[in-house]
């Protein structure tokens, strides 16, 4: 094989070897963002049943456009 093209070869393989870690970067990521997302769903979700729970112990608020009794 001819120097230049042990060179080109040798470049092709270093980028090759860069874009690899790359993409194993950005899955690493992307997988720690996932968690992320799925424990904030959860955490939400909980929220959301508190809120309805609290709600159900206060009774029905009255409707914001109503005027209050002493008016």
């Amino acid at each position: 094989m001819s120097p230049e093209l042990e060179a080109r070869v040798q470049a092709l393989e270093e980028l090759l070897a860069h874009r690899e870690a790359d993409l194993n970067d950005l899955s690493d990521m992307v997988s720690q963002q996932w968690s992320r997302i799925e424990t904030l769903e959860r955490e939400l979700a909980r929220a959301k049943d508190r809120i309805v729970t609290l709600e159900d112990e206060v009774g029905e608020a009255p409707a914001a456009n109503q005027k209050p009794p002493h008016w």
